[in-house]
């Protein structure tokens, strides 16, 4: 009996330990794989935080594909998917913003395309690089389409070769 207690002592900090551990693990998985971006976004010019659900996505027929910038004398291209995030908050507006961004794929694609041709590969590996290229296209497209309805440019899938 005496020598069980010390084994069930054991055992149990063992296991305690071991539970802390996996939990510490996927604690820290999450802000890696994107479970963060279910977090609301700010509407451009206000204190208003917006749901996923506030946003209406718009996202492009086919993936832009272009040459990065070149440095280092590697040329490297970039195939990357865009959906933009518009506050569909705004009954009398919102409507008119999708409309018009629904219609004139061509300008967002220039708009994007020139921004992401300005781009290197170190530029975009970087780990703020893909935030900074998400930002500058979407302040760009509020220039465009004179309207800070758009929110939030999403890259859906990216690939380098």
């Amino acid at each position: 009996m005496e020598k069980i207690k010390p084994l069930m002592m054991t055992i149990i900090v063992l296991l305690v330990v071991v539970l802390g551990g996996v939990g510490f693990v996927v604690y820290s998985m999450q802000g890696m794989t994107g479970y963060a971006s279910s977090e609301p976004v700010r509407a451009e010019g206000s204190h208003q935080m917006l749901t996923l659900d506030q946003i209406e996505k718009v996202a492009l027929s086919s993936p832009i594909v272009t040459n990065l910038l070149s440095s280092g004398g590697a040329e490297r291209h970039v195939n990357i998917d865009l959906v933009i995030g518009v506050n569909n908050t705004d009954s009398r507006d919102s409507p008119i913003i999708l409309e018009r961004l629904n219609s004139n794929e061509a300008i967002i694609r220039a708009v994007a395309l020139e921004i992401i041709r300005s781009q290197t590969f170190q530029d975009l590996s970087q780990p703020e690089g893909m935030d900074l290229l998400r930002e500058h296209i979407k302040v760009q497209l509020q220039e465009t389409f004179e309207s800070n309805l758009i929110v939030q440019v999403f890259i859906s899938d990216l690939v380098f070769s």
